[in-house]
């Protein structure tokens, strides 16, 4: 049904910080400078993400997470429609993220030469 690689990379390559907050748009704050989301289980904001291993964590419920999952529990989905949503939503990612990239670089070339409002290169 689907290759390993690409469960690993769909688990990996969206940040569960996004998956929460932008994708499934699961209520989320910072509380202590530390990223806190409303667990879809128990509804208590006793969570926490670790960004190196990718993963969520309730501590009331003692439930873990990865993007998969998580997308599972928000929405009431299959594995199968999790999988496929986040199939969809990694590609509308990279776009934006392309989008957002390509922005920058014209901003950073256009404020190098001086053009509209940005300072010529001796000036900074």
């Amino acid at each position: 049904m689907y290759s390993k690689k690409e469960l690993y990379q769909l688990r990996n390559e969206i940040p569960i910080t996004v998956v929460i907050a932008d994708v499934l748009d699961i209520p989320s704050k910072m509380i202590d400078g530390y990223f806190r989301f409303l667990c879809p289980h128990c509804s208590e904001f006793m969570t926490a993400t670790n960004s190196k291993t990718n993963l969520a964590r309730c501590f009331r419920c003692q439930k873990n997470f990865n993007p998969i999952d998580i997308t599972m529990a928000a929405n009431k989905y299959t594995f199968k429609e999790a999988v496929e949503y986040l199939q969809d939503t990694r590609e509308k990612i990279k776009a934006r993220e392309n989008q957002v990239s390509r922005a920058m670089n014209r901003e950073t070339a256009h404020m190098s030469t001086g053009a509209e409002g940005g300072y010529p290169k001796s000036q900074i």
